[in-house]
C-alpha cells in the first residue's frame, strides 16, 4: 500500500480543530458543527468523501452529515448501509481500515464515535488509490472525539448510558474548551516535539552550521515553543472569553480568558 503522497501540514490540522472548537463555543447548531467536522476531515486527509453518523434508536440515525465528491458520497453511503453496518451488527467491529477495489483501488475507514466505552456513532471516509488510512488513525480519532464533544457541549445528545452534558452553560462551554485543548495537545505534541528536538540537534552542531542558518533554526524553535505554550495555556482556561474574528465569526481569547494556576 502507498501512503498519502501529500506531506502532512500540522498547522492546518491544528487550525481545523481550532475552527471546530470555536464553532462550539460560539453556539453553532450541531448540524453545522457536524458538517464542518466532516468537511475538515475530508480536506485534511485528502479524501474523496467522508460522512458521520450519530446512532439513534434501532436503524434511525440521530444525526448525519457528509462532504466531498457527490458520487463518492453515494458510494460511501452504500458501503455504510451494507458492509459497514453488517460488520458493526454481526461482529461488533468498532474501527476498520481496508483497501477495496471500487472502480480501481480505494482506501476505506470507519472509526467509532466513543464516549468512554460507549459507541455513539461512526465517522467514515473513502480515498482514491491504495492509501493506508490506518496511518491517519490519530487524526481520525481526534476528529471523532471532537464530534462527540461538539454534540455533548451543545446538549444535542448524551451517551447511550444517559450521561448528559454538565449543568449550566458556562460549565458546558468550559468543559468543551478543555476537552478540545486536550485533543489538540494529543494531535500536535508528538510532531511538535520532533520539530523542536531536530532543531536543537542541528543547533548543537556548532561549526557545521553557518550563522544565517542558525538564526533561522532559532526562529523555528521559538515559533514551535510558542505553539506549545498556546496549547498549554488552553489547558488552563477556567472561564473562556471570545473575541471577534475576521469574517464575522469569533474565536477564543486565549490570553484574555481566566486561567487556573499551574498545578491546580
Amino acid at each position: 500500500m502507498t501512503d498519502n503522497p501529500n506531506p502532512i501540514d500540522y498547522r492546518q490540522r491544528y487550525l481545523a480543530l481550532s475552527r471546530l472548537a470555536t464553532g462550539a463555543v460560539r453556539g453553532d447548531a450541531v448540524s453545522v458543527l457536524l458538517q464542518s467536522a466532516v468537511a475538515e476531515a475530508v480536506e485534511q486527509l485528502g479524501l474523496l468523501a467522508g460522512s458521520v453518523r450519530v446512532f439513534g434508536d434501532g436503524d434511525t440515525d440521530l444525526a448525519t452529515a457528509a462532504a466531498g465528491d457527490t458520487t463518492a458520497q453515494e458510494r460511501l453511503a452504500e458501503l455504510d448501509g451494507t458492509l459497514l453496518s453488517q460488520l458493526r451488527r454481526s461482529y461488533s467491529v468498532r474501527s476498520l481500515f481496508m483497501t477495496l477495489d471500487i472502480d480501481g483501488p480505494a482506501g476505506l475507514f470507519s472509526y467509532p464515535l466513543k464516549f468512554g466505552d460507549s459507541i455513539m456513532g461512526a465517522i467514515s471516509g473513502i480515498a482514491r488509490g491504495e492509501r493506508n488510512l490506518a496511518h491517519e488513525e490519530q487524526f481520525v480519532a481526534t476528529i471523532a472525539a471532537m464530534v462527540v464533544l461538539l454534540g455533548r457541549a451543545t446538549g444535542s445528545w448524551s451517551t447511550p448510558e444517559g450521561v448528559g452534558t454538565p449543568s449550566g452553560d458556562d460549565a458546558v462551554r468550559t468543559r468543551a474548551v478543555l476537552e478540545t485543548a486536550a485533543a489538540i495537545n494529543h494531535e500536535i505534541n508528538n510532531p511538535l516535539m520532533a520539530v523542536m528536538g531536530n532543531v536543537e540537534l542541528l543547533l548543537r552542531r556548532g561549526e557545521g552550521v553557518d550563522q544565517a542558518t542558525r538564526d533561522k533554526l532559532t526562529k523555528i524553535h521559538e515559533a514551535a515553543s510558542r505553539i506549545r505554550q498556546v496549547t498549554q495555556d488552553m489547558m488552563r482556561i477556567s472561564n473562556p472569553k471570545s473575541v471577534p474574528y475576521p469574517g464575522g465569526s469569533s474565536m477564543i481569547d486565549i490570553k484574555g480568558s481566566e486561567k487556573r494556576e499551574e498545578g491546580e
